[in-house]
């Protein structure tokens, strides 16, 4: 069975909300998942898993929340090669210069070490309503579709 790392942080619970239905899909196809929260997660942690999962909010300024900092970090220290990802997420468009800034950044972190990313990030504007969770298991197949071909 494949192995997925989903590691996220809300300070709303739109955040959640998104991860909450992406681990279902995920489960309902076959992906052992395993959820952390990203103050306990290290990034060492993701050689021992097929497919790695990032969730986060933008914080003030376009970046990455301080509860992410020394995950997003500490990523400069790894190798992830062989290892699909993807990025999702919440935020509020009335930022807009700075809308969803932090899934870019992490994004473009996890590309410069390795991994490979399979999907576009996957942003719902604040709270997610009926149709972003649709999205969000949609989102959550067709990551457990690319991981189950690799």
């Amino acid at each position: 069975m494949k192995k997925v790392i989903l590691i996220y942080t809300s300070s709303t619970g739109s955040t959640e909300a998104i991860a909450e239905t992406i681990r279902e899909e995920l489960e309902q196809n076959a992906v052992h998942v395993t959820v952390k929260d990203s103050f306990v997660a290290t990034p060492d942690e993701l050689q021992e898993y097929d497919g790695i999962l990032i969730g986060t909010y933008t914080w003030d300024g376009g970046v990455v929340p301080d509860e992410f900092m020394d995950f997003y970090e500490e990523l400069d220290y790894e190798e992830l090669t062989g290892k699909i990802a993807a990025v999702f997420g919440s935020g509020d468009s009335y930022y807009t210069k700075t809308f969803g800034a932090a899934l870019k950044l992490f994004a473009e972190k996890l590309a410069e070490i390795g991994a490979e990313l399979v999907l576009p990030n996957f942003l719902v504007d604040l709270y997610p309503e009926e149709n972003d969770l649709i999205a969000a298991k949609q989102y959550g197949k067709k990551f457990s579709e690319f991981l189950l071909k690799k």
